[in-house]
């Protein structure tokens, strides 16, 4: 289990792949529609700050964000994250969060759907985002709202990042037909699997995994990584540049040479 809290971790390892994969494949997805309708589940409330008393509790953005935030490599999916953080960020005083991430990278006719169901990250959210007009807050939980959706379709595109405090977090998933980005925390090796299979078993097929070990695997230490199931993506040249950029993303995080080695891999 991990707090709903998201800001207490806030720019740590696992909002560094995620981000990065988010900001390559939701810009990869424009390329190929006139405009996206875009869903966040778990959105958070977009904003955290270095000084808040959560992020200054744990600290964990110093293990992601603050590891390669002076990157000097060529990866282009890094470098532009960088750039996008570096822009909207200012004065680098806070991390941003999907929702505003996608906020300010998307386009004025795409529709951005951000379902958040904690009332206090709900208010904190819509102050946030209050400068975006094509955005629209939904205050429940957003795999409530996508089970409500009838029309689904190839130009939708899904992120799917809960806490998986919730028991059933991590099978309420479906729509066959759309984009789907889902994040995972690596607590257990033999429980991901476990999850990634009852993926498949609902007759989900063309799935990319990315998993990213970054402490080894010591049951005493938590969350030792994190994973990404990317749907309906089928690119051999996306294929190729997560595997590059797994490639430098376990050179710059993961704490020694006992961790296990990082996976991408086709279901």
């Amino acid at each position: 289990m991990l707090s709903y809290k998201h800001g207490f971790h806030a720019g740590n390892h696992a909002d560094v792949l995620k981000h990065i994969v988010l900001i390559y494949l939701y810009n990869l997805s424009k390329k190929h529609c006139k405009s996206m309708t875009y869903i966040d589940t778990h959105s958070g409330n977009g904003i955290y700050k270095y000084s808040s008393r959560y992020m200054d509790k744990t600290k964990e953005y110093k293990y992601g964000i603050k590891k390669i935030e002076k990157y000097t490599g060529d990866n282009k999916l890094i470098i532009n994250y960088l750039r996008i953080l570096k822009k909207i960020t200012k004065n680098d005083t806070f991390y941003p969060g999907s929702p505003f991430i996608i906020s300010n990278i998307s386009e004025a006719k795409d529709k951005l759907f951000l379902c958040e169901m904690h009332s206090n990250e709900f208010k904190s959210l819509k102050i946030n985002l209050t400068n975006f007009n094509n955005v629209k807050l939904i205050n429940s939980s957003g795999f409530e709202y996508i089970n409500k959706i009838s029309n689904i379709n190839n130009n939708f595109f899904i992120f799917i990042d809960p806490s998986y405090e919730i028991k059933d977090d991590n099978i309420e998933i479906k729509f066959e037909r759309a984009k789907i980005l889902i994040w995972y925390p690596i607590l257990s090796y033999p429980e991901n699997d476990i999850f990634i299979e009852t993926i498949r078993k609902k007759g989900i097929s063309n799935i990319l995994n990315l998993e990213l070990p970054i402490l080894k695997d010591d049951d005493n230490r938590g969350m030792k990584g994190s994973g990404l199931l990317i749907i309906n993506f089928n690119n051999k040249l996306i294929f190729k540049n997560l595997k590059l950029l797994i490639r430098e993303l376990n050179a710059y995080l993961t704490d020694s040479n006992e961790v296990f080695k990082p996976k991408v891999r086709y279901f």
